[in-house]
């Protein structure tokens, strides 16, 4: 846990993503554990949204938001792909 309270993502954390079509995505859910599968189907089953696939990923790069402009042209900082 960070000292601000929260947990802080880690290569052990389950990240569950529903995918429409165009690829766009959408965090749905994160467990900071491996999730029992009754879990990941009850938050795919209480959805509002609608979504031609899910993912359930853990993370292979953990990469820190940087402060400031991040050296883009933008001045907005960079995002990880499929955030908004």
């Amino acid at each position: 846990m960070s000292s601000d309270g929260h947990q802080q993502i880690d290569y052990k954390t389950h990240i569950l993503i529903g995918v429409r079509g165009g690829g766009i995505m959408n965090v749905l859910c994160h467990w900071h554990y491996l999730p029992r599968q009754a879990e990941v189907q009850q938050k795919i089953a209480t959805t509002h949204e609608s979504y031609d696939t899910f993912l359930l990923c853990t993370p292979t790069s953990i990469m820190p938001a940087q402060s400031g402009n991040g050296g883009g042209s933008s001045g907005k900082p960079p995002r990880p792909f499929g955030f908004r």
